[in-house]
């Protein structure tokens, strides 16, 4: 029968005990990460959708805003949408405006409408993926400035961190696993 000496018992039982360790902070990280990551994403939409505001033309000419629309996408890089106070759009980035459905049902819009802000993550029916939507309601113009940016951006930084932290939260304590082991069978060999 074989016998586990004490040493060994140890470096076993704080071996389970480092790697569950590891593994509960690898996952608490990651979903801090994502929320953050998500916060400062909505943060960014935001501050563009601001910025969209104060050149945002004067008009309910639907040619006009899809343009203006189309032309701020090519520059901010973020789908963009002007929508009135009832819900109707009248400015679309990504096709023609005419074409849109109401939006005062969307998440975003209608928290803008009874908060001046509003904000949602969900998949796009038209892009095909998930996106953050962020909408700022302009008072003094009554439309809702709505910013949508792929989610995608969230999960390549998101992945691009965890697998730096991956290799410093795995590969430094599987050293200190392996230096463990060395010393432990240098201070087991050394006694017989």
């Amino acid at each position: 029968m074989l016998r586990i000496s004490r040493i060994w018992k140890l470096y076993f039982v704080y071996t389970i005990v480092l790697v569950a360790g590891i593994t509960l902070a690898g996952l608490v990280l990651n979903v801090k990460l994502r929320n953050t990551l998500k916060n400062q994403l909505k943060e960014d939409v935001l501050v563009v959708a601001k910025l969209i505001e104060k050149v945002l033309p004067d008009t309910e000419n639907r040619s006009i805003l899809d343009t203006f629309c189309r032309d701020y996408k090519k520059t901010a890089g973020v789908r963009i949408t002007i929508i009135k106070e009832n819900g109707k759009v009248i400015g679309e980035s990504d096709r023609k405006s005419i074409r849109v459905a109401n939006h005062l049902d969307r998440p975003e819009v209608s928290g803008a409408v009874r908060n001046g802000t509003g904000t949602a993550i969900r998949h796009s029916e038209t892009l095909g993926i998930d996106m953050l939507y962020v909408a700022l309601f302009v008072e003094n113009k009554k439309r809702i400035i709505r910013v949508a940016m792929p989610m995608t951006k969230v999960k390549m930084i998101k992945n691009e961190v965890m697998g730096f932290l991956a290799v410093a939260l795995y590969l430094i304590p599987v050293l200190a696993i392996i230096i463990s082991f060395i010393f432990a069978k240098h201070m087991t060999s050394e006694r017989v």
